[in-house]
């Protein structure tokens, strides 16, 4: 395994960066500092703006409230007299009563809807216009509201609803429901109850949202009671997710003090870092919130930011261009070098670098260029002995072949057809031409080791008996024996020695079978047989090629490779065997003539 080498630099990299860090570190030091600094104080400035608003709004909300209760009373103080003094079955029909409901409602700016109920739950109500196009007393919620205040009036207890959002058309609004019981003596005559609007506090809440703050008032169990978010502006939202309105209920309706904290919302799957507020009012028993997003606070430092980042990006820029064009007449020779190197490792030794510089660099050039004139003319004498040695080698093995195959007359040329078709087998199955190669000089030698066999039993013009035939057999085993000497030639030595064996195990001299046959082995099995049948013997006639292939495909999956053997046929098919094919038939015909 080759070591790793390290990473390399190139010195237009290097003076990049030398330059980069010169010029932009003194402003990234500079930017930081300054980004921090402001950043504390303008936390600090947010911290105190959000308090004095949230302060504010709770002081604005806890005089509404006050002067809504103070109507109420004195609404319920007026009309208490004249309710009293009406029957129980005129409650519902008294003009006089209906007159004082409606001059009281008159002046009455934070109540939309009075009405005064019998012991049996009629009676007259009066609507204000500041209800809008909505019919309050027959509001779903507003009637629940109105039930459950009856049922406290009839335990002689006061009421008062959680805030209820009133829906319209047009329009909704926050309203809250106060009610107390209607006693003459300790006669149980009804129950006056008012509906009054919240719509000023979220008005108050409105007027926030042109500074870009969050704002809304939750109560004690943490529902929303009134919010500038049209998306929360329903009055009994659940916000105890949100932290800040968790530090608000910790205190259980007590809270007295303000108390601004950061803070993280889930939103969109995301978080988002928050600085919010919390201020108690209407007697610790609500919390106005007021919230905003950090990014929005410290939009002033993010400003910074971008403006230091902007003027890095500037600074990068201009080191870039003036880093690259003085690092470029330094490196561009350098990389004119490299790349001749590159090419000369890639064997291509035509490369010069053409380098024009009366530094030292170019000396190094000329000398390069020196060095791989030499190089080229050297590899060119390398590859031209090679090229003499290997054909030397190739003329050897079928000189060998040759004389191999002279010992017998009736198989004269059978080792180079074998070679020939062995490689038409192996470019047919789209072997790479160095494993083709293998395959035919193993192809060639298959038969080498016929010269160890006695020519009496070599050249027999008849069957061999059984003994001959062992003797034959033999010749597998002498071939592999005399190859294996030869270092060159251990790849080969599968085909040599196995080209007889067979698929079901009953070939020789080892008899192995199936997978554990080369590939090798098997494409000269199909070539020798091949042309074993398609030669004249002294005991058959040679068959045509279609007849031949026949009887391969008859024997394929028991004798043969059928990979093998469909690659022939589908090479025969192509007019791959053809020329071999012609030579046979004019060799037939000379020797029909001869005869």
């Amino acid at each position: 395994m080759k070591p790793l080498r390290p990473r390399r630099l190139r010195i237009l990299h290097i003076l990049l960066v030398i330059l980069i860090a010169v010029s932009v570190f003194p402003v990234w030091f500079f930017g930081t500092q300054m980004i921090a600094l402001n950043r504390e104080r303008l936390e600090t400035q947010e911290r105190l703006l959000q308090t004095t608003i949230s302060q504010s709004l709770a002081q604005q909300i806890s005089l509404y409230v006050a002067n809504m209760q103070q109507q109420v009373k004195e609404l319920f103080d007026a009309v208490r007299p004249v309710a009293l003094a009406t029957p129980d079955a005129q409650f519902a029909t008294s003009a006089q009563l209906q007159a004082t409901l409606e001059n009281l409602m008159a002046d009455r700016t934070g109540i939309i809807y009075v009405t005064v109920l019998n012991r049996e739950a009629r009676g007259r109500g009066v609507q204000t216009s500041l209800a809008g196009n909505v019919s309050v007393a027959t509001d779903a919620f507003v009637r629940r509201a109105l039930e459950a205040a009856f049922l406290a009036a009839e335990q002689r207890q006061l009421y008062e609803s959680n805030p209820i959002t009133l829906l319209g058309t047009r329009s909704s609004q926050p309203v809250i429901v106060r009610a107390q019981p209607l006693f003459q003596g300790r006669t149980f005559r009804g129950m006056m109850a008012a509906v009054a609007t919240l719509q000023p506090i979220v008005d108050q809440l409105n007027g926030t949202g042109r500074l870009g703050l969050e704002a809304y008032v939750v109560d004690d169990a943490g529902r929303i009671v009134a919010s500038n978010n049209p998306n929360q502006n329903v009055a009994g939202v659940d916000m105890t997710h949100v932290p800040i309105v968790q530090e608000f209920l910790a205190w259980h309706g007590r809270a007295r003090l303000t108390e601004t904290s950061n803070f993280d919302l889930v939103r969109n799957k995301r978080l988002v870092p928050m600085l919010g507020t919390y201020s108690p009012t209407y007697g610790g028993r609500w919390g106005v919130i007021v919230q905003t997003k950090q990014s929005d606070a410290f939009a002033a430092v993010n400003a910074m930011r971008k403006t230091t980042v902007e003027l890095a990006v500037i600074l990068i820029l201009i080191s870039l261009v003036v880093a690259f064009y003085s690092a470029k007449s330094i490196t561009r020779p350098l990389d004119k070098l490299t790349e001749s190197a590159r090419a000369i490792a890639r064997r291509d030794f035509s490369v010069r670098a053409d380098v024009r510089n009366r530094t030292e660099i170019g000396e190094l050039a000329e000398g390069f260029n020196s060095m791989a004139g030499d190089l080229q003319q050297y590899i060119a004498d390398l590859q031209t002995a090679s090229e003499q040695n290997r054909q030397l080698f190739i003329d050897s093995i079928e000189m060998i072949a040759a004389a191999v195959d002279a010992k017998d007359p009736y198989t004269k040329g059978h080792s180079g057809r074998v070679a020939q078709y062995s490689v038409i087998i192996a470019r047919e199955l789209g072997l790479e031409e160095s494993e083709v190669e293998k395959v035919r000089i193993a192809a060639t030698l298959h038969d080498v080791g016929k010269i160890g066999v006695d020519d009496r039993v070599l050249k027999k013009p008849g069957v061999l008996t059984n003994e001959e035939f062992e003797l034959m057999k033999r010749h597998t085993v002498m071939g592999f024996e005399i190859v294996r000497q030869v270092k060159q030639l251990a790849e080969m030595l599968p085909g040599i020695r196995w080209h007889h064996e067979a698929l079901n195990g009953e070939g020789y001299p080892d008899g192995i079978k199936g997978d554990e046959i080369p590939l090798m082995v098997r494409i000269i099995a199909v070539a020798d047989t091949f042309d074993a049948i398609t030669t004249d013997r002294p005991y058959q006639a040679g068959r045509d090629f279609p007849s031949a292939l026949a009887i391969l495909r008859k024997h394929a999956g028991t004798k043969y490779d059928p990979i093998a053997v469909d690659a022939l046929c589908a090479a025969y098919e192509k007019g791959a065997l053809r020329k071999h094919e012609v030579r046979r038939s004019s060799f037939i015909s000379v020797q029909e003539a001869k005869t």
